[in-house]
């Protein structure tokens, strides 16, 4: 599973506060299931989402393997219990409304049987009703990445450089490049590389069905799902 314990002490400043993702989110919980009041978030990360939509209901809860973006999530939602477990195997009494893996999170799982795994735990431990909600980087969007230079994205006065290469088939790895600044015209080089894999919207939605019903798909950023689409954010109910 990725870690990001090279990289996580930067994640914030790249990433931004996303609050206008978590609002979308918050929108989506809205429409399908108006009278929730619990939330647990699988990849929790440095708790941004968490932090955005703890203001929206009673109860709210994260697990994430990554022991430093937990270390900065606890600074962000004190009040919030957090867990270091891996999202395909953990194992709560309390069950919730609302379960989301967001930032594409489930994609860095690249044996589809973990997907299976995420969709049955998350059943689990939603209340009857209850929905799940995830996003995904599809098929077309890691390899057009592939197919284009690296990007740069200057944040302070540090470089961050990200190169998609693809592995082999669908199986595509991310190399993260930050230069950090250390003053006095010296930078120190952090390096992460990361898998990821993307499966198709029909695979997904059949794995779903096992254990859920009602399977919405949405492509948030341009409104309507085409062969097009980057990012997909699937809406599912607990059957």
């Amino acid at each position: 599973m990725i870690l990001y314990e090279i990289l996580g002490r930067f994640y914030d400043d790249v990433m931004g506060d996303q609050k206008e993702a978590a609002t979308r989110v918050h929108e989506l919980i809205q429409k399908f299931n108006p009278g929730a009041t619990s939330i647990l978030e699988l990849a929790c990360g440095t708790g941004s989402f968490l932090y955005n939509l703890s203001n929206h209901y009673k109860t709210t809860a994260g697990l994430d393997l990554s022991s430093i973006m937990l270390s900065i999530a606890r600074t962000k939602v004190p009040d919030t219990p957090l867990y270091r477990c891996d999202m395909t195997d953990f194992h709560f009494y309390e069950k919730f409304d609302v379960v989301i893996c967001m930032n594409d999170s489930i994609n860095h799982m690249t044996v589809f049987g973990d997907w299976k795994k995420l969709f049955l735990n998350a059943s689990r431990h939603l209340t009857e009703n209850g929905i799940l909600i995830f996003d995904v980087n599809t098929v077309y969007k890691l390899k057009k990445l592939s197919e284009a230079p690296p990007v740069i994205h200057e944040f302070g006065n540090n470089l961050l450089i990200t190169n998609v290469y693809r592995k082999t088939g669908d199986l595509y790895v991310w190399h993260l490049r930050v230069f950090e600044d250390k003053g006095k015209n010296m930078f120190e080089l952090h390096e992460e590389l990361l898998e990821e894999k993307a499966f198709t919207r029909d695979r997904i939605k059949k794995a779903l069905l096992k254990e859920f019903k009602n399977i919405r798909v949405y492509d948030l950023e341009n409104g309507r799902v085409t062969t097009r689409s980057q990012r997909l954010h699937f809406v599912a109910i607990k059957r």
